[in-house]
C-alpha cells in the first residue's frame, strides 16, 4: 500500500502552532543527548506538540533521530498529531507507530498519550531511515530489500537497527525473523517491535511524515562505538517437556501424550479450575500467564520465548514456529521475577557499552508481560528508573525480534527488548 499521506490531504499548519514552535539555538542549559517527552492531553493538536516540545527542551543538542509512539486512543487524529510532532522536530529522521497502551517513560505509564524520544548523535554517526514493503514485489523479496539496507560499506565499525512493523498477519513476525537471521552476520544489534493487537489498524507504522500499512519502518545507525541491548524476561520455569509431534504451529504431542491433556493437567495442578479451561474467554486470560521457552542448545541460560495463542483438542498453538524433537519449558508468570528481570536486564545492558556512554533507551514490552504485571507495570517503570540514570521510552508489542550475541537471536513473545543509545565521550 502507499503512504497514507497520498490519500489524505495534509492538515494546514496553524499560525498559533507556528508561533509556539520552540526556537532552536543555544542548548547549553540542557543536560542530555537523549530525551523523552510525553503528554496525555485529550486535544489532538496539543498532545503531539507537548510531547515533542518537552523532549526538545530537555535535549542537549540538535536531534538526529526521533521515535514517535501514538496511543491507539488517538488513532482517528493520528495525522494531526504526527504533523504537530514534525512541526517541532522538523526534518529529523523519524520512525514510530500507533501502539496499544500504556506508553512508558521515567514519568510513569500513561494511557491515551503520545511519547517522543529524541537522540543527538553528533557528527560521528551515519543515520538513515528506510521503509520496506513486507509483501514481496515481483522479482524481489524482503531479504533482498534488507540486504541493500544493511550494507556495511560505510566504513563504520558497528551497525545497529531499530524498527517497527504491524502485526497484520500471523506470519509477519516469522517472515521478518527469517530475513534478519539470514543477514545477521552484518548486524551488531537489531531490535524490531511488532506492534498492534490481534486486529491492528491500518496505517499504523510511521516513517518520517507519513503512516504506512504492511511495511517495516527501520532506522540504521552506523557508529564506531557500540550500543547496548536491553532484554528482560522473568517467567518462572515449571517443567521441561519434549515435543514429540508437531502440526504447523500446533504442538500435538508432549512426551508422547496428547499436548492438550498434558497442559490441562499442569494448569489444573497450578490452581486453574476446570470451568476456566472449558470457557474460551476465561481460558485466554489464564493462558496470558503461561508461555513456552525454547532453550538455546549452544548456550546455557539463553532461550527464545513463545506465546501460547490457544489450546484446543488439536493441540497447543504457539506464536512462533518450533521444531519437533525440541525440549521446551512451560513457564509461568511471576511478578516478582518479572520485576527483578527488568532491573537485571537494564543493568546488564550497560556492560555492552565499551568505550561509549549510555544516553537513553527505547524498548518494546510484550502485551503478555504487561498483562501479567497488571497494576505492577508501574513498579516495572520504577525498577527501570532505579537501574538506569538516563531517559527511556517503552511501548507495548505483540512480538519482539532481537539480533545480538548476548541472547538467542530471533523472534520472541513475552519479553521486553530494547536498544540503549550511546554517544562517544562525555555528555554536554
Amino acid at each position: 500500500m502507499l503512504p497514507e499521506g497520498r490519500f489524505f490531504e495534509r492538515t494546514k499548519r496553524g499560525r498559533e502552532e507556528e508561533e509556539r514552535r520552540p526556537r532552536r539555538g543555544d542548548r547549553s542549559g540542557s543536560r542530555y543527548r537523549f530525551a523523552v517527552g510525553v503528554s496525555d492531553s485529550d486535544t489532538p493538536g496539543t498532545v503531539g506538540y507537548q510531547a515533542a516540545n518537552a523532549a526538545m527542551e530537555a535535549l542537549g543538542a540538535e536531534p538526529s533521530f526521533a521515535f514517535v509512539a501514538i496511543s491507539h486512543h488517538h488513532e482517528k487524529n493520528r495525522k494531526t498529531i504526527l504533523e504537530s510532532v514534525k512541526n517541532v522536530v522538523r526534518d529529523v529522521p523519524t520512525i514510530g507507530a500507533v501502539v496499544a497502551d500504556p506508553i512508558m517513560s521515567r514519568e510513569g505509564a500513561i494511557e491515551g498519550g503520545v511519547g517522543v524520544a529524541l537522540w543527538s548523535a553528533g557528527e560521528d554517526a551515519q543515520i538513515d531511515t528506510h521503509i520496506v514493503r513486507l509483501h514481496s514485489k515481483e522479482g524481489e523479496n524482503l531479504r533482498e530489500h534488507l540486504s541493500r539496507v544493511l550494507d556495511r560499506s560505510g566504513g563504520k565499525k558497528y551497525l545497529n537497527v531499530l524498527g517497527v512493523a504491524p502485526y497484520s498477519v500471523e506470519d509477519v513476525g516469522e517472515r521478518i525473523e527469517e530475513a534478519f537471521l539470514s543477514l545477521s552476520e552484518y548486524v551488531d544489534l537489531a531490535v524490531v517491535g511488532i506492534v498492534g493487537g490481534q486486529t491492528p489498524s491500518p496505517w499504523s507504522i510511521i516513517h518520517d511524515g507519513d503512516f504506512f500499512s504492511n511495511h517495516l519502518s527501520i532506522v540504521t545507525i552506523r557508529t564506531d562505538y557500540p550500543f547496548g541491548m536491553f532484554f528482560a524476561y522473568g517467567f518462572h520455569p515449571l517443567v521441561p517437556l519434549e515435543i514429540t509431534r508437531m502440526d504447523g504451529r500446533f504442538i500435538v504431542e508432549l512426551d508422547h501424550s496428547p499436548a492438550y491433556e498434558v497442559l490441562s493437567d499442569i494448569l489444573l495442578s497450578r490452581g486453574v479450575s476446570g470451568s476456566d479451561l472449558k470457557d474460551r474467554s476465561r481460558l485466554r486470560k489464564v493462558l496470558s500467564r503461561f508461555q513456552i521457552a525454547i532453550p538455546d542448545p549452544a548456550a546455557a541460560g539463553r532461550f527464545k520465548a513463545a506465546v501460547i495463542r490457544d489450546v484446543t483438542h488439536r493441540g497447543i498453538e504457539l506464536s512462533t514456529g518450533i521444531v519437533e524433537g525440541d525440549t521446551v519449558w512451560l513457564m509461568e508468570a511471576d511478578n516478582v521475577e518479572v520485576l527483578k528481570s527488568t532491573i537485571k536486564g537494564a543493568t546488564r545492558s550497560l556492560t555492552h557499552l565499551k568505550g561509549s556512554l549510555a544516553a537513553g533507551l527505547i524498548f518494546f514490552e510484550n502485551h503478555l508481560r504487561i498483562m501479567a504485571l497488571g497494576k505492577d507495570v508501574e513498579k516495572d517503570v520504577v525498577g527501570l528508573r532505579k537501574a538506569i540514570p538516563f531517559p527511556f521510552l517503552g511501548v507495548p508489542s505483540a512480538q519482539e525480534l532481537v539480533i545480538h550475541h548476548d541472547v538467542l537471536s530471533g523472534l520472541h513473545g513475552g519479553v521486553a527488548a530494547g536498544m540503549v543509545f550511546s554517544n562517544r565521550g562525555e555528555q554536554p
